[in-house]
């Protein structure tokens, strides 16, 4: 369906005020309408807006949940492209309750992990939407993976799916390191990443960093459980 310009100004002011929200550093106060660009185009390339309505109470949450993520990986992204900060490796996150490090100034506040949850799953609806989320996801990756024969093929997909993270090189290399002789796994990666998130799209989850949604949604299940 198209979008109207009544419903694109929803999806702006609802964008930000979620930015304005998230972006809690006065010194990074004069990103948030370059975030807010970006995640607004981000979100209008990906079929988001078309695809979503803002209409009832359970689509707003929806739409509210998925846009808040994408602010942060904008936020994200334009603080490491202004060299301002990276994230922290697996080994460095060991020891450290942080997921981003301050280029400059060690850390800061708030990309801390407590603070930049991108659903805060402090209501019951938002802790069964994270739940759902994260089952969704791997109903669709599991359905779709069953369909790949090559065993090097699946083995590839499953670290760069879930652990990506886990390992310090490029998708290249990750292919390359599992057996995997592919003359472009990055792009083979991102078409059946494409065909996950057609899979979860009906029920208001959109995969575009898979490693990245799926750690964060465990996080948010694990501090649920502790906090039950």
């Amino acid at each position: 369906m198209e979008v109207d310009n009544k419903e694109l100004a929803k999806y702006m002011l609802l964008i930000k005020k979620i930015t304005h929200w998230k972006v809690r550093d006065l010194g990074h106060k004069n990103l948030i309408e370059d975030i807010v660009q970006e995640t607004f185009i981000k979100l209008f390339k990906q079929g988001f807006l078309e695809k979503n309505s803002l209409d009832t109470e359970d689509e707003q949450k929806m739409a509210t949940a998925y846009i808040k993520q994408t602010v942060h990986s904008c936020y994200m992204d334009l603080l490491a492209s202004l060299g301002i900060n990276r994230r922290l490796t697996k080994a460095e996150r060991l020891n450290s309750e942080n997921k981003y490090e301050n280029i400059k100034n060690d850390h800061i506040d708030d990309v801390n992990e407590n603070e930049l949850t991108l659903v805060e799953t402090d209501t019951p609806e938002q802790q069964l939407f994270v739940k759902e989320a994260y089952q969704w996801i791997k109903n669709c990756y599991l359905s779709l993976l069953d369909k790949v024969s090559d065993q090097n093929r699946k083995t590839f997909f499953e670290a760069a799916f879930w652990q990506f993270s886990d390992y310090d090189m490029s998708l290249k290399a990750l292919a390359e390191h599992l057996g995997y002789g592919s003359s472009n796994p990055t792009q083979e990666l991102k078409r059946f990443v494409e065909k996950v998130s057609l899979c979860t799209q009906p029920h208001g989850v959109i995969v575009n960093n898979p490693n990245e949604q799926i750690q964060f949604l465990r996080e948010q299940m694990e501090n649920s459980k502790a906090h039950s």
